[in-house]
């Protein structure tokens, strides 16, 4: 793709019209208009090039928005009350990727509303009348780890934690996000990166969780939410990265895998779709495009290889089409409203895509069967500065991802280094 801009890349419905197709014109003639407003008109004669120093990551607005955010929703975000321990984690994780200041008044008011949505019983709930919930589990986790330091990792009871992942586990290798809920490979992918995350990995609790994933895979080739059902670009990353933690990849056909993919992307927008036939969507940037560099490793591609996707044409959608200039925060694509978990999404997968990140094929670990490998393996990532490619101004430049947990590699190795320097869950359970 480089940087051409041509309307030759436009979906071509072959003459038969259907609601998708008007809905997916409707999208690339709202991009079109962005992005011709970015193209050199000397170079018009030629196709058109769109001029990449314009691009600018509007840090300051986001800021804004994102600390906007935090000390006060509007009503309308009542249908986010199941999902309070998201909204931490979306703006202080936010905040992390950027380099912004996190201060001690805001750590410490992080800690303290998540501790009162830890349940005792294990788990994380959004208000004493609901059930634990294994995606806010996840994230409240998460958010304790960006936050950092004793006093919010000591919010976690990892031995209630344990059992109560272990009432959540399926006799079919997966896990019930909640009691009596919903079954699917989201809530393998939370309970091992929580599991991965405090030490309580044990093989009781991974038993089976390879086999689902695998029989998740579909005929096209991504993930889907289990077995049967169409494959998706969120449930293809926690698939991914699920088997990331557990060291066996290799139990999905990596090439159709790849194949799905790659196709993913789009070639007018720049950005991902999530699944056959659907619009672009900038939260994809991370569902998807935070995928290649696990399958990158899967594939023991090494750095000389790159990516199999076209990461300055991702990078241009996000810059371009994703930010709202006026609000500031981050949305799903031009004409929608920002918000914060758009917000969070996409600066992740524009992390992912200006880095280069991944583990080294000659100096992978070998040991990948016990669950005491885990972190060692987990800590092999890592950014490789010589193949980052960044467009637009150095402003733009974000802290590098880990692909498995979406959050940087400071904290990241500060929580894994408290929680691995804990005695083992085997001693725990005595």
């Amino acid at each position: 793709m480089a940087n051409l801009f041509s309307y030759d890349f436009r979906y071509d419905d072959n003459e038969h019209e259907t609601e998708t197709s008007e809905a997916q014109k409707e999208v690339e003639d709202r991009i079109g208009r962005v992005y011709m407003r970015l193209v050199d008109p000397q170079t018009l004669p030629l196709g058109g090039e769109i001029d990449d120093t314009r691009h600018r990551l509007l840090r300051s607005k986001h800021e804004q928005f994102i600390n906007d955010s935090i000390h006060g929703l509007s009503s309308v975000f009542t249908v986010l009350d199941s999902s309070r321990p998201w909204i931490p984690f979306w703006c202080l994780n936010s905040l992390d990727v950027m380099g912004s200041d996190i201060d001690d008044r805001l750590r410490r008011h992080t800690t303290d509303t998540l501790r009162r949505m830890h349940c005792p019983s294990g788990g994380f709930r959004s208000d004493p009348w609901q059930l634990p919930h294994l995606a806010s589990s996840y994230a409240a986790v998460m958010a304790l780890v960006v936050v950092g330091g004793e006093e919010a990792y000591s919010v976690v009871d990892r031995h209630a934690m344990y059992r109560w992942l272990m009432e959540m586990k399926q006799h079919d290798g997966s896990f019930a996000v909640h009691t009596g809920g919903e079954i699917d490979v989201r809530g393998i992918y939370c309970a091992l990166v929580i599991a991965s995350m405090l030490n309580i990995m044990t093989r009781e609790l991974v038993s089976g969780c390879a086999e689902f994933i695998a029989r998740c895979q579909t005929f096209e080739g991504g993930i889907g939410p289990y077995p049967g059902v169409e494959a998706h670009g969120g449930y293809t990353l926690c698939g991914l990265a699920a088997l990331e933690i557990l060291g066996c990849t290799d139990v999905l056909d990596l090439g159709r895998l790849a194949k799905w993919m790659c196709v993913r992307q789009m070639p007018f927008e720049g950005g991902f779709n999530g699944r056959t036939n659907k619009l672009v969507d900038g939260c994809y940037s991370y569902w998807v495009g935070g995928a290649f560099p696990l399958l990158q490793k899967a594939l023991r591609r090494s750095a000389n290889d790159d990516y199999l996707y076209e990461r300055p044409a991702l990078q241009r959608y996000i810059l371009a089409c994703c930010q709202d200039t006026r609000l500031g925060g981050l949305r799903d694509k031009p004409g929608k409203h920002p918000d914060l978990y758009h917000t969070m999404y996409c600066l992740i997968g524009l992390s992912l895509s200006q880095h280069y990140v991944g583990v080294d094929p000659a100096q992978e670990i070998a040991e990948k069967s016990s669950v005491f490998s885990v972190p060692a393996r987990m800590m092999q990532w890592g950014a490789v500065s010589a193949r980052s490619k960044i467009i637009g101004a150095r402003i733009n430049i974000l802290r590098p991802v880990h692909p498995v947990y979406g959050i940087s590699f400071g904290p990241l190795a500060q929580g894994i280094k408290y929680f691995y320097s804990l005695p083992p869950l085997a001693e725990l359970l005595v």
